[in-house]
């Protein structure tokens, strides 16, 4: 079972923070990690901008369970410390909910980089994660109903393509109405 956790890492919806600062819970993706390790992380992970905004940087304290940071920060965390587990494997389980669109962006970017070179499986309901991934594969009801490439699917009719017109519709949308 040790070497199975040493080689595949989850990034849940919410991880779990202590109460202690920035560095230290990122530290629990790879307990003997340096600081200069961990710096070097966050600047692979493009998060380098995003710490050094922090009031205290790396040294934020983050509050009990992270009660100081967004929940998209939180996620940010996260995927700080899966980076640095190094995993084989990378599980993100909605890795993107709950977060405002510029968080997003910035967890999409480091998603990129902690994918990057590993296989991964993330469970998104969120369209945007899903057309980033080489295979989708549909759940509709506890069944799967379709798997393949993202254009591939939109190419069909198919529940995917439906939730795709429905997503980008909505998404169009909202950029209007901001403009």
């Amino acid at each position: 079972f040790d070497s199975l956790r040493s080689r595949v890492v989850m990034v849940p919806q919410e991880g779990f923070l202590f109460d202690e600062t920035l560095l230290e819970n990122i530290r629990y993706g790879r307990l003997h990690a340096t600081d200069d390790d961990i710096a070097l992380a966050m600047t692979e992970l493009g998060l380098d901008a995003w710490v050094n905004g922090l009031p205290h940087g790396l040294h934020t304290e983050v509050g009990q369970r992270g009660e100081s940071l967004s929940a998209g920060e939180r996620q940010l965390v996260a995927i700080a410390r899966a980076y640095l587990a190094d995993p084989d494997l990378l599980v993100l389980d909605e890795a993107t909910s709950a977060v405002d669109p510029a968080t997003e962006v910035r967890i999409q970017r480091a998603l990129e980089g902690l994918s990057a070179g590993r296989t991964s499986v993330a469970i998104a309901h969120r369209l945007s994660t899903a057309a980033a991934a080489d295979v989708v594969i549909v759940v509709d009801q506890g069944e799967v109903v379709q798997v393949g490439p993202h254009d591939d699917l939109l190419a069909q009719d198919g529940v995917y393509a439906t939730m795709f017109a429905s997503w980008s519709e909505q998404h169009t949308n909202v950029v209007e109405s901001r403009a």
